[in-house]
This record gives structure tokens, C-alpha cells and sequence, in this order.
């Protein structure tokens, strides 16, 4: 049996404290092929913000956001709605989360800080020009 290598969905939230803290959406990943392509890495150009917006557009899946008061589909013309700022920061953070770990979606509290490993170092004499070349 295979695994499957389908892109995850990304959750795109915001720490507390943000403008925007509240507002999640779900957004489908990309395949290696669609991220060559965005990043411009398969040769070409890459993604400029409009191409970027597009591709965020057609990649989302859900969210929470209402409008006046309505929930508001995740529909091409539902979106035209949206307040333009937090759709952008929205697709910045999707972005982000999809280079790499989002500072919206933290290790969890039980993680190790990160601090030196208990092995002692391994001495290291620097090189001497003849060993150098």
C-alpha cells in the first residue's frame, strides 16, 4: 500500500493579538508542481500577487467569515466582498505556510525549547594552510 501524496489542506489563522485573530480559513496545499510553478523555481516567471490572489481563490476549501452579519461562501462572488486586507493577509499567511512553518501555527507547548544537546561538543582544531588547500 502507497502513500498518499495528495496536498494537505492548510489551516490559515492568526495569533492573538493580530488584526485579524479570529479568522481561519481552509485552504487546499499545493502539489510540487503548482509550487515550482508559483515560485518560478520550474523556470518560468513565478506568480505575480494577481496570479497569487487567483491561485488562492481557486485552492480555498472553507472559512469563517461573515458579511453584514451572513456567513459568506467561499464562492468566487462572495469573495469580491471580502474586506481586501484581510483576504491578502489571509493569502500571505497561506503562502508562509506553505514555505515552511507559519508563525500562526506554532510547536506544540509540550515541545523542547530547543536548547543544546546533552552530547559534549566534538573538538575542533582549525586547519593549517597545507591541510586547507
Amino acid at each position: 500500500m502507497g502513500f498518499d501524496a495528495t496536498p494537505a489542506t492548510v489551516t490559515v489563522r492568526f495569533k492573538p493579538g493580530h488584526k485579524y485573530h479570529g479568522a481561519e480559513a481552509q485552504v487546499r496545499g499545493m502539489s510540487i508542481g503548482e509550487y515550482l510553478a508559483a515560485t518560478g523555481m520550474d523556470g518560468g516567471e513565478g506568480d505575480d500577487t494577481a496570479k497569487t490572489m487567483a491561485r488562492f481563490f481557486d485552492s480555498l476549501v472553507s472559512w469563517n467569515l461573515t458579511y453584514q452579519g451572513q456567513p459568506l461562501a467561499p464562492t468566487p462572488d462572495a469573495m469580491q466582498k471580502a474586506d481586501q486586507a484581510l483576504i491578502r493577509a489571509m493569502n500571505n499567511a497561506w503562502i508562509e505556510s506553505l514555505m515552511g512553518v507559519a508563525d500562526s501555527d506554532p510547536l506544540p507547548e509540550n515541545s523542547t525549547s530547543g536548547a543544546s544537546s546533552p552530547a559534549p561538543a566534538i573538538p575542533m582544531a582549525p586547519l593549517s594552510e597545507s591541510q586547507a588547500s
